[in-house]
């Protein structure tokens, strides 16, 4: 999944809608100082746009609009100074018009009325003809699978997704590769809180299917604890995930809580709390951490707490977890009385996706908080700082992340930045430790419920088959996108100067 994520940060940003208007326009006037045809050309494709939105659902806003008749204008000067010819553009219009649109049959007509307003001859419509034949090749050829990836389809489908947020259309394609996956949904009730976590995955970006879940399954007392699991279990749509939430149930069975411990090995550790019938068991990453899979009935958290770039966790590091898991299973320990208190605060920051949270647990003494940040990983700079603010209150700090890649791609040329990542962090987990501080516990009941679900996830084939379309599949196409608009560049040019 980071090669689709990556797509964001490739993607240019423009200024708002005012400030583009009056920029395009001056720079089309600028621009016909040197040959007036340009004004009326760049006039021509603003109105035609604002008709687009209405006749073929173009998903332009305003600043879009002026940013596209700016950019084809200027790409269009220097066929016009060399002959006056504006249909040089044609077949990057065509394409810009046919992908972000929803009406794609008319898109290529309705982009061909500035050409033809400002030159009706049959030359024109020659030129434009050519570049409505390269437009069909290329599509053509990007009507290939890969796997079970159909290019073509994921393109329209992406932009129409990245120019309205509308997750829609993202998850139909989601929808079409989809496996089935049955999965366990847990509830561990501590009071009145509620600790929930499933066997599926957050993602895979911003509002699109598993995205949503974290932000669903937190509501009111409850926190979101991230399981061992993979993008290959993202639910494909939000009706997938409404199934999820569905399914929990937080009235279960009583546990009877036993004294907690800690086992260290060379690149992890875990914290285990154990239960009469069930074991909390959260994995800590000491230099990185990152999604793995690993086989327990036991309620097994992946902190997510050690962001590094580009780290993905080998079979050495799976094989360590599972070994200090299945060591925290066997070890034996004694009952032991809990007071306990939830301390949430709702916060929202450029890496923080809903809330920071806190549970606190006193095991006669033996105080331990489990400090959830919704977000994508935690710088380890900053989880240090936080382990060590609670420690000047008397808790040991178990820092974990809920994963959530709701801010994923939120803005083009931003990539989600871990909890710390933010200066502003910095100031919300300061106001969480003054709550704790203050935080009255109390005797506490626990209680642990368990359902299996089975849903649309987007499955390993469509991770597998994504990463071989872009290796074997991206450049070439891009190449020859690149190759087409120059070679309708250059034909519009030299059948118009022969002509």
């Amino acid at each position: 999944m980071k090669g689709v994520e990556s797509l964001y940060q490739k993607l240019f940003s423009i200024p708002r809608a005012e400030i583009m208007v009056a920029v395009s326009f001056l720079s089309a006037l600028m621009l016909s100082l040197l040959d007036e045809i340009l004004l009326y050309f760049w006039a021509l494709l603003f109105a035609v746009s604002i008709v687009a939105v209405k006749a073929i659902n173009l998903k332009f806003v305003l600043k879009r609009i002026s940013f596209l008749s700016f950019l084809i204008t200027v790409i269009t000067l220097p066929a016009v100074l060399v002959n006056g010819s504006v249909t040089a553009t044609a077949f990057l219009l065509f394409l810009v018009y046919y992908f972000c649109s929803e009406k794609k049959s008319l898109s290529i007509p309705l982009a061909s009325v500035p050409y033809l307003v400002l030159s009706p001859n049959i030359s024109t419509l020659l030129l434009l003809l050519i570049s409505a034949i390269f437009v069909v090749i290329y599509l053509k050829m990007l009507d290939v699978k890969v796997g079970v990836v159909r290019i073509r389809d994921f393109v329209e489908n992406f932009v129409l997704f990245w120019l309205t947020s509308n997750p829609k259309y993202m998850e139909k394609f989601l929808e079409g590769s989809a496996e089935e996956f049955e999965g366990r949904v847990r509830c561990l009730t501590v009071n009145n809180a509620r600790v929930v976590q499933t066997d599926f995955h957050p993602g895979p970006f911003r509002n699109v299917g598993g995205a949503r879940l974290v932000e669903m399954l937190s509501a009111g007392n409850a926190v979101y604890l991230h399981s061992p699991t993979s993008h290959a279990r993202n639910p494909v749509s939000s009706g997938e995930v409404e199934k999820i939430v569905s399914s929990v149930k937080c009235s279960g069975k009583s546990l009877t809580p036993k004294k907690p411990f800690r086992i260290e090995g060379d690149n992890f550790e875990v914290y285990c709390f154990p239960f009469g019938e069930q074991r909390i068991i959260l994995v800590s990453g000491k230099k990185h951490i990152d999604d793995f899979i690993v086989t327990s009935k036991s309620f097994v958290v992946d902190c997510h707490n050690a962001f590094e770039e580009g780290y993905d966790p080998d079979n050495k590091d799976v094989e360590e977890i599972q070994s200090l898991v299945r060591e925290a299973e066997e070890r034996a320990s004694q009952p032991a009385e809990v007071k306990s208190a939830l301390v949430r605060i709702d916060a929202e920051t450029e890496s923080l996706c809903g809330y920071v949270a806190a549970i606190l647990l006193d095991y006669s003494g033996e105080k331990y908080a489990i400090v959830v940040f919704d977000a994508n990983n935690v710088d380890l700079k900053f989880r240090r700082h936080v382990e060590n603010l609670f420690g000047e209150i008397g808790y040991r700090a178990i820092v974990v992340s809920t994963d959530n890649h709701a801010k994923t791609g939120v803005r083009a040329k931003l990539a989600y930045k871990p909890a710390g990542g933010d200066s502003k962090d910095w100031e919300i987990a300061e106001r969480l430790v003054e709550s704790c501080r203050n935080a009255e516990l109390k005797e506490t009941v626990f209680s642990y419920s368990e359902e299996r679900v089975r849903i649309k996830v987007m499955g390993e084939k469509l991770l597998r088959d994504s990463e071989v379309a872009v290796e074997k599949k991206a450049r070439r196409l891009i190449a020859t996108f690149l190759a087409f608009a120059a070679t309708n560049y250059l034909l519009s040019t030299m059948l118009r100067f022969i002509a």
